[in-house]
């Protein structure tokens, strides 16, 4: 499968707690200050959409927020273009783009260190019906070049699987590992 529209959200822990306004000027210093290994344009508040993005921060090759679909909060990259390398390879770089984004996050003093993002469950979800449907036959092409990746991010460690299912719905899995990874643990496997 030659997906490149998709994103990794990787859940928070008492995501509430969070004033989530307070990522408008984050966001801005992020773009002031280069933050991020990417063009950073603009920042988008969708935190009155109910269970919506949130509020996001809008890049040339892809988007960052602090989702909150399914009414779950969790930091979340996805892409909007062309990525080089095979599936496993383009599955760990948009990791690592919600990951370093975490990381950032979690360390910054506007937020008090109320995320807390440990890194043992994540959402895959692909952003191209046409490609990439919401049917058993596009999930088994899919499938062994997400576990490959899997077993990178997790270094080995069990982990369950949960698909949506609902054909309305886009291709998307839940993962939860059995043990929690600090962020910087997991950064590392992917580089």
């Amino acid at each position: 499968m030659d997906l490149h529209k998709f994103g990794i959200k990787f859940f928070a822990v008492d995501g509430q707690r969070i004033d989530i306004l307070k990522l408008i000027p984050l966001y801005h210093r992020w773009i002031q200050h280069n933050a991020l290994q990417e063009l950073l344009i603009d920042v988008a508040d969708y935190s009155h959409v109910p269970a919506g993005p949130g509020v996001m921060l809008i890049a040339h090759e892809g988007n960052y927020a602090l989702d909150e679909t399914g009414h779950e909060r969790g930091v979340v990259y996805y892409s909007k273009r062309r990525l080089s390398g095979e599936l496993p390879e383009r599955f760990a770089r948009v990791a690592q783009r919600a990951l370093t984004a975490a990381r950032l996050m979690s360390a910054d003093a506007e937020l008090d260190g109320t995320l807390n993002v440990p890194g043992n469950r994540l959402q895959f979800f692909a952003n191209d019906r046409l490609l990439a449907p919401n049917t058993d036959a596009a999930y088994a092409e899919l499938e062994p070049a997400f576990k490959a990746f899997l077993e990178r991010l997790y270094s080995g460690a069990p982990y369950r699987l949960a698909r949506e299912t609902d054909p309305r719905e886009r291709l998307s899995v839940t993962v939860q590992a059995d043990t929690e990874a600090p962020l910087e643990t997991l950064l590392a496997r992917l580089s």
